[in-house]
C-alpha cells in the first residue's frame, strides 16, 4: 500500500478520534448559524499563554467565528472552559500531529467561509476579523489578506518592532531570504483550498512557504497596512536540527521552480542563496548559537549567489559570527540582548522626536494661521477705512 493510500485512510480516523474525544469531554450546545471565520488553534506549545490568546479573540468586534483548538493539554483547556458556555468553541486532543496536519485537519473541519489561525501565545488586535473581512468581502477577486504584526515579549509588553511583510509576487517571495508573511496574520477564503490542496506534510518545519507561493500563483492578496497581530517573541520555534529546515527550504524551492518559465531559472541560484543566508541568521539567533555552522550557511550563500555578499544583511550575519567566535556563547547572547536593548531605546527616542516634531510642526502651522488671520483683519479695516 503507497504511502497516499495510508495517509488518506489514517487521516479521516485521526480527525474522527479526536472529534469523539472532545465531544466525550467538552458539550457544547449547537449553532444553527454557519460562521463567517473559522479560527484554528494550535496549542501544542505556549500551553500557559492559551487563555489570553483566547481572551484576544473573544474580544474581537467580530463576533461570528466558530474557533477550533487543537492541543494534547486537557487539564489547561478545561480549566479555561470552567464556567464558559459558548458553542463557538469545538476542542480536540490528538496528539501532537506537527504544523501541517493541525491545520490541514482544522481546515477539513472548518464550516466558515474564510480560514484564519493563531498558536497559542499570539494575540490578536480586536478589529483584525473585522478589518480583513471587509477587505475580503470588497474584493471577490482577493484570495487572502494579511497584516502588519507587532513583536511582543514574553510577558506580552511590546518590543517597538513592527514587522511589515512586501509580498509581491510569487518569485519575489522566493528570492528573498526567507517568507515575507506570518501565518497568524492571514485570513484566506476557505474555497482557495479547494483549488491548490492542503498544508504539504512533507514539510516539517516551514509549510506555510510552499502555500503562499501556490495561493500566489493563483490568486491576488491584499495588505493591510497597520500591526493587527501581537507575535509573542519567544514563541518563535527555532529547530533543533538545521537539517529539517534545510531540507524544508529545499523542497519548496525545486517545487516552485519546477515548472516555471526558462528565463526565471537563474532565480533559482539566488533563492538557494538566500535560503542558505536564512539558514545562518536562525543558527546565531537560537539559544545555543554555533559560529561553524552558520559561516558554513555563509560560505553556501556566496556559492549560490555571490553578490548577496554585498547585502546589509550578509554583513549582518558575518559580523555575528566573528563576534561569537571571538566569545563565549553566554557572553555572545549577553551582547546579542544589549544590542537589541539599545536598538529598542533607540527605535522609542527616534518615535518620542518624531511625535514631537509632528507636534512643532502643527504648532508652527496654527501661529502661521493665526497671524494669516490677523494681517487680513488688519487689511479689511484699513480698507473700510
Amino acid at each position: 500500500m503507497c504511502e497516499a493510500t495510508k495517509r488518506a485512510q489514517i487521516e479521516p480516523l485521526m480527525i474522527k478520534k479526536a472529534l469523539n474525544i472532545s465531544r466525550h469531554y467538552i458539550t457544547t450546545t449547537m449553532s444553527l448559524e454557519l460562521p463567517t471565520v473559522s479560527i484554528i488553534v494550535s496549542a501544542y506549545h505556549g500551553i500557559r499563554y492559551l487563555p489570553a490568546t483566547l481572551n484576544s479573540i473573544l474580544q474581537q468586534t467580530c463576533t461570528n467565528f466558530e474557533v477550533l483548538v487543537f492541543s494534547n493539554d486537557y487539564g489547561q483547556t478545561v480549566r479555561w472552559c470552567q464556567g464558559r458556555q459558548d458553542s463557538r468553541f469545538k476542542f480536540f486532543f490528538p496528539d501532537n500531529l506537527g504544523i501541517a496536519q493541525t491545520l490541514n485537519q482544522g481546515i477539513l473541519q472548518a464550516t466558515g467561509k474564510y480560514v484564519s489561525w493563531i498558536n497559542a501565545g499570539d494575540l490578536w488586535h480586536p478589529t483584525k476579523l473585522q478589518k480583513q473581512l471587509a477587505c475580503l468581502d470588497h474584493n471577490p477577486e482577493v484570495g487572502f489578506v494579511h497584516s502588519w504584526l507587532m513583536l511582543i515579549e514574553h510577558q506580552g509588553k511590546s518590543t517597538g518592532k513592527i514587522v511589515k511583510p512586501e509580498y509581491s509576487s510569487a518569485i519575489d517571495s522566493l528570492i528573498k531570504e526567507s517568507n515575507q508573511i506570518c501565518s497568524i496574520s492571514l485570513m484566506i477564503r476557505r474555497s482557495c483550498f479547494d483549488v491548490i490542496g492542503l498544508f504539504d506534510t512533507k514539510l516539517k518545519a516551514i509549510p506555510d512557504w510552499d502555500l503562499w507561493l501556490r495561493l500566489n500563483h493563483r490568486y491576488q492578496s491584499r495588505k493591510i497596512t497597520e500591526p493587527l497581530v501581537y507575535w509573542r517573541k519567544n514563541q518563535r520555534q527555532l529547530l533543533e536540527n538545521w537539517l529539517i529546515l534545510e531540507i524544508d527550504l529545499q523542497t519548496t524551492i525545486e517545487k516552485a521552480f519546477k515548472n516555471v518559465p526558462a528565463d526565471l531559472l537563474a532565480d533559482k541560484c539566488r533563492s538557494y542563496g538566500y535560503a542558505s543566508l536564512f539558514l545562518a541568521r536562525t543558527v546565531l539567533c537560537h539559544k545555543e548559537p554555533d559560529s561553524a555552522i552558520a559561516n558554513n550557511y555563509c560560505q553556501q550563500a556566496l556559492a549560490h549567489y555571490p553578490t548577496i555578499g554585498l547585502s546589509f544583511t550578509f554583513l549582518q550575519v558575518r559580523l555575528g559570527i566573528i563576534a561569537l567566535s571571538w566569545l563565549k556563547s553566554d557572553r555572545y547572547l549577553r551582547l546579542v540582548s544589549l544590542i537589541q536593548r539599545t536598538e529598542l531605546i533607540l527605535r522609542e527616542i527616534s518615535q518620542q522626536l518624531r511625535e514631537y516634531s509632528h507636534r512643532l510642526l502643527d504648532w508652527m502651522l496654527e501661529e502661521e494661521d493665526i497671524l494669516i488671520w490677523g494681517k487680513n483683519s488688519k487689511i479689511k479695516r484699513q480698507s473700510k477705512d
